[in-house]
C-alpha cells in the first residue's frame, strides 16, 4: 500500500487531539457552507451535475471570467494530474522544495523531471535570473510554480511572475501556477494571474481551491482557469464523470454568499496577529524561521542533527505537526505548522517549552 505523505493523517495517528499539520482556515468551515453541504447530502440519491452548472455560473460571475474557462475537480490534486495528462510534456522543470503532487503527476505520464533547487541560505526564495537561465538551458515543455510556495510560504511578486510568464510565452513553455494559498494574503488578488489564464494566455493554467480558505478539505473541491480550448477539452474528457459530488458542489455554491468578504477579512486579521505570535514563540525558542506569508509557518530545528525529533515529541503530546523530510532538498529537521486560534497556539507553545 502506498505510504501517505501529506499532512492531516489523523487516521494513522488516532491519539492526536490537535492537528497543526494541515493548512486550513483557523476560523473553520463557515456556517453557510456547512448548511449547503448538509443540503447536498440530502440530495445525494441522484447523480451530481457533471458540468457543475450552478457552481460554474457563480464562480464565473465572482471572478468576472467566461464560464467555459473554468474547470472543477475533486480537489486541486485531481486537476494537477489532469493538466499533466492533457499537456503531456516530455520534460518539465519543478522547484525544490515544492508540493510533491506535481512530481507524482509527471511521473505518471513518464515525463522527465528536472529540479531547480532553492537554497536555504537564500530563504528558499526564487532567484529570478538564475531560474530563467535554468529554463533556458533545460528547455522544458512545462513548469509548475506555487505562489505562495508550499511548504515554505514565500511569494513570487507580480513583476517577477510576469517576467517568468513572458519568458515561457517566448520559449513555448506551458506554465502551471498553483494559487491555492493566495486567498490567505491580503494582497493576493493583485498577485493572481488567474484572469490572464482565463482571458488570453493559452500557455497558462492557474489552480485554486476552496479546500483551504473555507476549511472544507474533506469535501474536495478545486478549480482551475484555462483559456486554451484544446487543453480544456482534453482535461474534461480525461476526468471521470461526476467527479465533484453534490455536497461539494452545494458547499462551493455556498461560498459565494454576501458574508464571503467579511469572512476572508476576519481570516487576514486573525492570521496577522497569530502568525506573529507563533513566530515570536518559535524564534524565542531558537528555531530558524523563513518568510512564510500564508496561513502556515515553515521552520528548521537547527539545534539538533536528529531528524523528526520535534515531530515525535509533539506526537507524544497528541499534537500532529508536518515533518518536511519527504520534500526534495529538505531533511527531517524542517517542519511546517499551520496558524491556528489563540488557545490552540498557546497550547502548542506551552508544550514546546518541554522540548527545549
Amino acid at each position: 500500500m502506498t505510504e501517505y505523505k501529506h499532512g492531516g493523517d489523523v487516521y494513522r495517528n488516532q491519539q492526536v487531539e490537535l492537528d497543526f499539520s494541515i493548512n486550513i482556515n483557523p476560523l473553520g468551515m463557515p456556517e453557510a457552507v456547512r448548511r449547503e453541504a448538509i443540503a447536498g447530502v440530502l440530495e445525494s440519491a441522484r447523480y451530481p451535475d457533471s458540468r457543475c452548472g450552478k457552481l460554474r455560473t457563480l464562480a464565473a460571475s465572482h471572478y468576472q471570467v467566461p464560464e467555459d474557462c473554468l474547470i472543477f475537480g475533486n480537489g486541486a490534486a485531481e486537476l494537477i494530474f489532469g493538466i499533466v495528462r492533457a499537456a503531456a510534456p516530455k520534460k518539465a522543470v519543478l522547484l525544490a522544495p515544492s508540493f510533491t503532487e506535481y512530481e507524482a503527476a509527471l511521473k505518471c505520464t513518464g515525463a522527465e523531471c528536472r529540479f531547480f533547487y532553492l537554497k536555504e541560505e537564500n530563504g528558499f526564495r526564487l532567484p529570478l535570473e538564475e531560474y530563467l537561465e535554468f529554463l533556458r538551458k533545460e528547455a522544458p515543455e512545462l513548469i509548475f510554480l506555487c505562489n505562495p510556495s508550499n511548504p515554505v510560504g514565500t511569494v513570487i511578486e507580480r513583476e517577477d511572475m510576469e517576467k517568468i510568464l513572458d519568458f515561457c510565452k517566448d520559449h513555448g513553455i506551458f506554465a502551471v501556477v498553483d494559487e491555492c494559498f493566495l486567498d490567505f494574503l491580503e494582497n493576493g488578488r493583485s498577485l493572481s494571474v488567474a484572469e490572464e489564464a482565463a482571458k488570453g494566455n493559452e500557455g497558462l493554467f492557474v489552480l485554486h481551491a476552496m479546500t483551504k480558505i473555507f476549511a472544507m478539505a474533506g469535501l474536495r473541491l478545486g478549480y482551475g482557469f484555462l483559456g486554451n480550448r484544446k487543453l480544456m477539452e482534453s482535461m474534461e474528457n480525461s476526468v471521470q464523470p461526476w467527479n465533484v459530488s453534490i455536497p461539494a458542489q452545494y458547499a462551493g455554491c455556498g461560498t459565494f454568499g454576501d458574508w464571503r468578504e467579511n469572512y476572508i477579512a476576519d481570516t487576514w486579521k486573525l492570521l496577522k496577529s497569530q502568525r506573529e505570535y507563533l513566530r515570536k514563540g518559535l524564534e524565542g525558542a531558537g528555531f530558524s524561521l523563513f518568510d512564510s506569508r500564508a496561513n502556515f509557518i515553515f521552520f528548521k530545528d537547527s539545534k539538533t542533527r536528529r531528524e523528526r525529533e520535534l515531530y515525535q515529541y509533539f506526537l507524544g503530546h497528541k499534537i500532529l505537526i508536518r515533518c518536511c523530510d519527504d520534500y526534495r532538498g529538505l531533511d527531517g529537521r524542517f517542519y511546517r505548522i499551520c496558524v491556528k486560534r489563540q488557545e490552540d497556539n498557546d497550547q502548542f507553545l506551552d508544550i514546546l517549552q518541554g522540548y527545549l
